[in-house]
């Protein structure tokens, strides 16, 4: 008379598998909802190898919204510069519940204008860690985006690619200064200092802290030629944002910003009495200042040469 097996090792072994299963399944789960690094990486280079603007903006929309799922329900990595800075912008400043991140990139487009996208990681009014995208909002000729007065949202970003940020105080609100880079058009490029002030969770560009000559102003803008490079940066041992003074080769092309270039003075911004104020002629006597901040659209066109 054959043996029948007893079916409680099979009720285990069908367990034990289920159980593997579920495990199996989660964790493929959670690394589709919670990508590496590495991954953000990828899709940044899909961005740039796609063939239609289309495809371009859609892949930086993934990109965005895929940073912001993953910085939602994770905290912020230790090597995020590391990993990310390398191929996009990473600003940021800060410690505790002040430190604020800032990843951007730049999305550059068949007509060699540029689209961007960008996600801000910050803590809200609990100290709880958020992620909101930016929204880019391309300038029109009836609405410029990128003027030193205006300020803007979130949801009306004017777009750059930012490489450094500074944490400054009026009194006890903190308010961050953004430096970056905006690719413009074939002939122009600009750098540009940026300022953003948070309110809860709410993001606000534009805050009136820069002092220029002329009135407060909530940016400063560099716009110079494309075919030169020129310098914005934080410097540390003269508490002091330096730039290259830019002027046209001559007086006739005044205004025409596609014909600027540096002229080998500087001027800077130093942090006095709640605002950033214009010294003009710099001594900077740096060597390193010779080595601005790589230009995406640069490194762009020489891989593809």
């Amino acid at each position: 008379m054959p043996v029948i097996p007893s079916s409680k090792p099979l009720k285990q072994c069908a367990m034990q598998l289920s159980v593997g299963l579920t495990i199996l399944l989660c964790g493929i789960s959670d690394s589709f909802a919670y990508p590496s690094l590495e991954a953000f990486v990828d899709l940044y280079s899909e961005i740039q190898e796609a063939d239609t603007d289309a495809q371009r903006l859609a892949l930086s929309e993934q990109l965005s919204s895929s940073m912001v799922s993953h910085w939602s329900n994770h905290q912020l990595e230790d090597d995020v510069g590391e990993k990310l800075g390398s191929v996009m912008g990473f600003a940021s400043a800060g410690i505790g519940k002040e430190r604020l991140t800032l990843i951007s990139w730049n999305v550059e487009l068949k007509n060699q204008t540029h689209a961007y996208g960008a996600v801000v990681v910050f803590s809200g009014r609990k100290g709880e860690q958020q992620a909101q995208s930016l929204q880019f909002k391309r300038s029109t000729t009836l609405r410029p985006t990128l003027n030193e007065k205006s300020r803007y949202t979130a949801k009306e970003w004017p777009g750059a690619v930012y490489y450094e940020a500074l944490l400054q105080y009026q009194g006890n609100r903190p308010v961050y200064t953004l430096l970056g880079w905006d690719g413009a058009d074939n002939i122009r490029t600009r750098k540009v200092i940026e300022t953003l002030s948070v309110s809860g969770s709410k993001l606000k560009f534009g805050v009136p802290i820069i002092s220029a000559g002329r009135g407060s102003t909530k940016r400063y803008i560099l716009e110079y030629s494309d075919q030169v490079s020129a310098i914005l940066q934080w410097r540390e041992d003269l508490e002091m944002i330096v730039m290259d003074h830019l002027s046209p080769p001559s007086p006739d092309l005044e205004g025409q910003t596609s014909y600027y270039g540096p002229d080998m003075s500087y001027d800077g911004f130093a942090w006095k009495k709640n605002q950033w104020v214009l010294e003009e002629d710099v001594d900077v006597r740096d060597p390193n200042l010779q080595a601005p901040w790589n230009n995406p659209k640069r490194l762009r066109r020489r891989y593809r040469n």
